[in-house]
């Protein structure tokens, strides 16, 4: 068949802007040319691809079919002239990316200002939703997902290894008192993030502290799908919960939460990025996620001060110590080397990401 790929892009541009008229004038060419180009496409498939009235345009069965895919071809066109563009200025255009609100709002949110201050080319749609969304069909660039991963055809990157335990406030050790064991558990009270209930009952899955993991059997006095509620509930002083050291950091300082069982510790939790196959050379978005695995090795020597201190139920004022001095480390090894040749900026990016990645 010979294909005529502006009939194509033509037609999509049409059914986009829902009518002739509107694709003629973005397209800049004259409103009968769009029509011509249209039917001609229509002669050369042998099917009606629109209904036509006088009010407004319709996709037939044939068309709804056709569209879809030409849509997905012209985002690929898009993107592949975007990816060309940015080699010679930069990265730049939407980046679409979603999480969940914890992770959204701890980790994306407060690191935009400085991610537009490298890239300000690239302008960040960030969708938050605790439930997983279709990353082909939400035209997603780049999912940011905690826990086990899928079986999928979606490339990814590891950002990140976040530790567990359980935390309570003062005023629930106060009117509960501490479990000393995790058989005690069982007569506490447990705020659990989940999204739905278990006939079976819930349970906490605890290391030992030598590797081996251990199930103990919990009594919620609520339950949610959002870990914010869950949280809000623990700060209240009304139950125990089991979640990252890095989610509780903030109260821990505060003196507001503390860890309880310190010998214990629940399932260390992945975090990653994944995105599209057909995305993984694209400068916006690798610039994105490359930002975000040196910003968490920022963090690195900080969460391993903050782990240790918690485990001896400290504050971990030395935590913001660590940090302070691994970004200042990390500022004078980037000063020293960047009049240097790029490859050994390289170098030493490589190295200090070598647990992340």
């Amino acid at each position: 068949m010979n294909r005529d790929l502006n009939d194509t892009m033509v037609f999509v541009k049409v059914v986009e802007l829902g009518s002739f008229t509107a694709a003629a004038n973005t397209l800049h060419m004259p409103k009968a040319t769009v029509s011509r180009r249209v039917q001609e496409l229509e002669e050369r498939l042998g099917a009606q691809l629109l209904h036509r009235t006088t009010r407004k345009l319709g996709l037939t069965e044939a068309g709804n079919i056709y569209f879809a895919h030409c849509q997905r071809i012209a985002r690929d066109l898009d993107e592949a002239e975007s990816a060309v563009g940015q080699l010679q200025s930069g990265p730049r255009g939407w980046l679409r990316v979603t999480a969940s609100h914890p992770v959204g709002n701890t980790w994306v949110a407060p690191l935009l200002s400085e991610f537009h201050a490298r890239h300000p080319g690239v302008r960040v749609e960030l969708l938050l939703s605790n439930d997983q969304v279709d990353i082909i069909a939400g035209e997603i660039d780049v999912a940011l997902r905690v826990g086990a991963l899928a079986d999928s055809n979606l490339a990814a990157r590891k950002l990140a290894v976040f530790h567990t335990a359980i935390y309570a406030a003062p005023s629930y050790i106060a009117r509960f008192s501490e479990p000393m064991h995790p058989d005690d558990l069982i007569h506490h009270r447990a705020t659990v993030q989940t999204n739905h209930r278990s006939a079976h009952g819930f349970a906490w899955t605890l290391d030992d502290g030598n590797g081996n993991p251990h199930e103990f059997p919990v009594d919620p006095v609520m339950i949610a799908s959002d870990p914010s509620a869950v949280r809000t509930v623990m700060l209240d002083g009304e139950g125990l919960m089991l979640t990252s050291d890095v989610y509780v950091r903030a109260l821990v300082e505060q003196g507001l939460v503390q860890r309880v069982l310190p010998g214990w510790r629940g399932m260390d939790v992945d975090l990653h990025a994944l995105f599209p196959r057909g995305q993984v050379q694209s400068p916006k978005v690798r610039a994105f996620v490359d930002f975000l695995v040196e910003r968490l090795n920022i963090e690195e020597s900080y969460l391993e001060v903050l782990n240790d201190d918690t485990a001896r139920g400290q504050r971990p004022a030395a935590a913001r110590e660590a940090r302070a001095k691994a970004v200042a480390e990390r500022h004078q090894v980037l000063s020293e080397v960047a009049p240097k040749a790029a490859p050994a900026v390289a170098r030493v990016k490589g190295k200090r990401s070598r647990t992340l990645v």
